[in-house]
């Protein structure tokens, strides 16, 4: 192989993946919040959480079980949250497995093993005090 083709395929492997999540309104009318940061909200803190959703990618990219943070959160925070009795979540963070596309592209050659993946998210679940005062508030 040329010494550019070798460099063209390393800077192709280097590239930034971004993940994101949508979080729609539910279907039963309880909307759970999520948010990265915190909530000048009054609250109450039911405690942390953490989840964790493993699984295998076949063919170096087909994600069977839901590895993802879209199934993350709707598969795993979400319910917890609700199971938590909770408003939302708050100061989430995630952890995922990331392969580089090559490493990817291997698991299509050796499609007999398969590459492990997983995402774990980690939350402080919240119930919003409805007709609290906010903090500092005048009275």
């Amino acid at each position: 192989m040329r010494l550019p083709t070798v460099l063209a395929l390393l800077a192709l492997t280097g590239c930034t993946v971004v993940n994101t999540a949508s979080v729609p309104s539910s279907r039963d009318g309880q909307d759970i919040f999520v948010t990265a940061g915190d909530i000048s909200e009054p609250h109450e803190s039911l405690g942390l959480v953490q989840v964790t959703r493993s699984g295998v990618l076949l063919f170096g990219f087909a994600d069977v079980v839901g590895t993802d943070l879209e199934a993350g959160f709707h598969q795993a925070l979400i319910p917890q949250v609700r199971r938590m009795g909770g408003d939302g979540a708050i100061n989430v963070r995630f952890h995922q497995t990331q392969y580089l596309p090559v490493t990817k592209a291997l698991g299509v050659l050796f499609f007999f093993i398969p590459l492990p993946t997983s995402v774990t998210l980690s939350a402080e679940v919240v119930k919003l005090q409805r007709g609290a005062a906010a903090p500092g508030a005048a009275r």
